[in-house]
């Protein structure tokens, strides 16, 4: 992962500033608990949880939330875990006002220890001031725009990839592995979260010698792509790159190829939903994107994890299931170590989190309260996306 020197540069916005008060001072500790040293007990836990559980990402929402909820019944039944979970999930119905609103219910009348979610950027973005005002932890397991932690203040934490990484790791793919040229950009506008992976993809690709042919955009929603697609066509690339949402993304490919465009399309983590299939069909076949898990890995742990998600609900976890039920092991690590549920400890506590095991990857929190874990590149296939290979 690059780590940029920005902290020149924000030291001087006002709301970096505002940031720095973070998790000290003014703390919420009603409903908490603690463990001193030589005491038998579990820390008892209230987190909140910060979902698109309706609107146009809800499948990831939902994902998520049977992550957690798996993680919070396994942990709670496992008498060495030492914490005591209980978890509120409320829905942003995929708007980021509705995000804010949500998470200031959870902290202000639920009265939770520690926030969780959301999944979309936008939505995070526009509810972490909530979390730093209130002086709560809060942990993004999948939101990857850039700027979430740099502007988030020492409340917020993320513990996947974010889009520097993601877009330099195809970039580097697309150069090395498909001996690409050219590329097409394609961004959808006013989304965060591929806004910035176009910029990531488009700084690594020029500077490996890669030339961009265009850059293209939609709105999201759209259903017709044909003077899209026909400007794709028209420039004849190596490679597109379409860091967008299961929504648009498979219309997208599926317009291209009916014109007679056969070139690879690029994506990232957003593509990763069985919708992508049922919207684009045979069409879909053959295309690559980023990713934190695969459920084909034959890692053990993700091994037992498919294994269990399967007997609890009958379908096969994707990327948002898995990152989920990784960040309540890694919050229930930080309880664990801080021995209390207080918010400032909880804040120290995940601020130090060092070689969590996890089903994406190890988990070591850095200053900068981003995790380096690696990516995968999985490849799309008839029905079902398979493992491609790992790329750092």
């Amino acid at each position: 992962m690059n780590r940029r020197p920005w902290i020149a540069g924000l030291l001087l916005s006002a709301g970096f500033l505002l940031g720095l008060a973070g998790c000290s001072g003014k703390t919420k500790t009603e409903g908490g608990s603690s463990v001193k040293n030589g005491e038998a007990g579990p820390v008892e836990l209230k987190i909140g949880a910060n979902l698109e559980l309706s609107g146009k990402v809800a499948g990831w929402g939902e994902d998520s939330k049977k992550g957690m909820q798996l993680a919070v019944d396994e942990l709670n039944a496992d008498p060495k875990s030492g914490v005591k979970l209980s978890i509120l999930f409320e829905d942003n119905a995929s708007d980021a006002a509705k995000s804010k609103d949500a998470v200031k219910k959870l902290i202000l009348q639920d009265n939770v220890n520690v926030v969780v979610g959301a999944v979309a950027s936008n939505d995070t973005m526009a509810a972490m001031e909530v979390a730093r005002d209130e002086h709560i932890p809060m942990v993004t397991h999948a939101s990857t725009n850039v700027t979430i932690t740099q502007k988030g203040g020492k409340c917020i934490f993320r513990i996947c990839f974010h889009d520097d990484f993601q877009g330099q790791v195809m970039a580097k793919f697309a150069k090395d592995e498909l001996k690409a040229q050219s590329a097409v950009l394609v961004v959808a506008k006013g989304n965060a979260y591929s806004e910035g992976l176009v910029k990531s993809f488009k700084e690594a690709f020029t500077a490996g010698g890669g030339k961009v042919l265009s850059e293209e955009a939609y709105q999201e929603g759209d259903t017709d792509f044909q003077t899209l697609v026909t400007k794709i066509k028209s420039a004849d690339p190596d490679v597109v790159w379409v860091p967008g949402y299961y929504n648009e993304v498979p219309l997208i490919i599926k317009q291209a190829r009916a014109i007679g465009f056969q070139k690879p399309f690029l994506g990232g983590d957003g593509w990763d939903d069985p919708k992508l299939y049922d919207l684009g069909g045979a069409d879909i076949k053959d295309n690559y994107f980023c990713n934190h898990f695969s459920p084909s890995s034959t890692n053990p742990m993700v091994q037992t994890f498919v294994k269990n998600y399967g007997a609890k609900y009958n379908a096969k976890p994707g990327a948002m299931a898995a990152l989920g039920y990784d960040a309540i092991y890694c919050i229930a690590d930080a309880a664990r170590r801080a021995g209390s549920s207080d918010p400032e400890k909880l804040r120290d506590a995940i601020q130090t989190l060092k070689d969590v095991k996890t089903l994406c990857g190890d988990v070591t929190m850095g200053e900068d309260r981003e995790v380096i874990k690696p990516a995968m590149i999985l490849k799309t296939g008839e029905k079902e996306h398979v493992f491609h290979m790992n790329f750092k």
